[in-house]
């Protein structure tokens, strides 16, 4: 994950003092990059230890590790897009470069020893996508249910055991209408996996297992609600299936 990823991921759990030195860091990136930790600290009005605290609380092994990912980040930030294809480029790439720091064989063996695989998505393009994802399952001799409607889905939640797992697809991951639902599967023991775009939400907040997707946001000509790139969900979603079909040819 790059920089803005992990601060997306992490932002809730920062204190206000740390958000500040976030601040600093994000305007003075280039600069940061190739400072030292007591350097920082002292921008910063900080100590040493708040700085380290602070890369740790981001994820990072190390201040060092904060500046090499933040180097990288700049170095695909330098590659400003002057189109909308340029752009779709950058999401695929911070979304591959995420995949490649994920550990995918836990849910990868839940897959494939839930007794019920069920997959629910919040809108009409998540569902798209979501279809193309069972439909590779199914292929690969994973039974699931796809299933469309919130009513629908608080339904069948009440049925569901701890041996059963569902996979939410989600743009925000804050979907009030389906609050329910996820409530009931976490009384009832019910892992849960959330696909969302990168950041803290409802869904990751109640999941057992958390993938993450970019989706930048498009222009609208008609400058109404704001779009956005979805393309990247099926990405991740593909990967995922295709991650289970080397999971049961391979690893078994």
């Amino acid at each position: 994950m790059d920089f803005d990823q992990r601060l997306r991921l992490h932002y809730d759990s920062l204190s206000d003092n740390e958000k500040e030195m976030v601040k600093f860091i994000q305007s003075h990136a280039a600069e940061v990059a190739d400072s030292s930790i007591t350097e920082l600290g002292e921008k910063t009005l900080s100590s040493k230890s708040s700085v380290l605290r602070l890369a740790k609380k981001m994820g990072f092994q190390g201040f060092s590790e904060l500046k090499f990912i933040l180097k990288q980040s700049l170095a695909i930030t330098n590659f400003e897009p002057t189109d909308l294809v340029a752009e779709l480029q950058q999401d695929i790439q911070r979304t591959f470069k995420y995949v490649q720091q994920t550990n995918f064989q836990f849910l990868l063996s839940k897959m494939q020893n839930a007794d019920n695989l069920v997959l629910y998505a919040t809108g009409f393009s998540q569902n798209n996508a979501t279809k193309e994802f069972a439909n590779d399952l199914f292929i690969s001799g994973r039974a699931n249910f796809l299933i469309s409607g919130e009513s629908n889905f608080k339904i069948i939640s009440n049925k569901l055991t701890a041996k059963d797992l569902v996979i939410v697809t989600s743009l925000s991951g804050n979907t009030p209408g389906i609050q329910d639902a996820i409530k009931i599967l976490e009384i009832n023991h019910v892992p849960l996996c959330s696909v969302t775009s990168f950041g803290t939400n409802y869904l990751t907040e109640h999941a057992h297992y958390s993938l993450y997707y970019e989706a930048s946001q498009l222009p609208n000509i008609n400058g109404q609600e704001p779009i956005y790139s979805m393309t990247c969900l099926s990405f991740i979603l593909s990967i995922l299936s295709r991650k289970y079909k080397e999971f049961i040819l391979f690893d078994e």
